[in-house]
Formats: C-alpha cells, sequence, structure tokens
C-alpha cells in the first residue's frame, strides 16, 4: 500500500451534509478496498494546511470559472491504499457532477 492525497473542487451548492456524504462515501470506497484514511478535511490557507471539518465547510472564490461555478470547496482527503484502487477511485470522481476537479498524488516514501 502506498500513501495518497486527494484534492478535490466541490461544487459550491452543495451544503455541509453534502460535502461530508461525499467524503464519507470516498473514505468508504477506500476502507471497503483495504486502505486506511489518514485525513479528511477541507484546505484552509494557501500554504496547504488541511483541518478536519465536519461543520462550516467554506466555500471560496476560485482563479477562474469551472463548470460555471464561480466558487467551490476544497477537500482533502489523505490515505493509504494499494495502487490498483486509484484507478477506480479517480473513475468515480469523473463521473460524480459534484466533483468539478481533483488531482490525486502519490505521498513521498
Amino acid at each position: 500500500m502506498h500513501a495518497y492525497e486527494l484534492v478535490m473542487v466541490l461544487q459550491s451548492a452543495l451544503d455541509d451534509g453534502g460535502v461530508n456524504a461525499l467524503l464519507a462515501g470516498l473514505a468508504g470506497g477506500v476502507e471497503r478496498n483495504g486502505g486506511e484514511v489518514q485525513l479528511a478535511g477541507q484546505l484552509m490557507d494557501r500554504r496547504g494546511t488541511v483541518g478536519e471539518t465536519t461543520e462550516g465547510w467554506k466555500a471560496r472564490r476560485l482563479a477562474y470559472p469551472m463548470s460555471k461555478n464561480k466558487e467551490g470547496y476544497f477537500a482533502v482527503l489523505r490515505f493509504n491504499a494499494p495502487p490498483a484502487y486509484i484507478v477506480e477511485l479517480e473513475r468515480g470522481l469523473q463521473l460524480d457532477e459534484n466533483v468539478l476537479r481533483y488531482i490525486t498524488v502519490r505521498g513521498d516514501e
């Protein structure tokens, strides 16, 4: 298993419950495939600080419109998972209309 960090921009039309449900679904998928979630939260500042939160998600203004959205939530998920699961995870993110952009990065060894 390898360490990964998934950063997503989510639609601002979601409420706190919607964002939490999406993250819980992703975390559940990681755990069902033999991985473990280390951190789920929102990007707090430009330095990359991540804060765990279940309430008070803050929509941020985007640098440019994404799918006609001018604001979005920046969510972060840090987890360990088998490399084969990443393809499945990214396929699901591509199909989810609430996910505007995402990037999955493998952590340093």
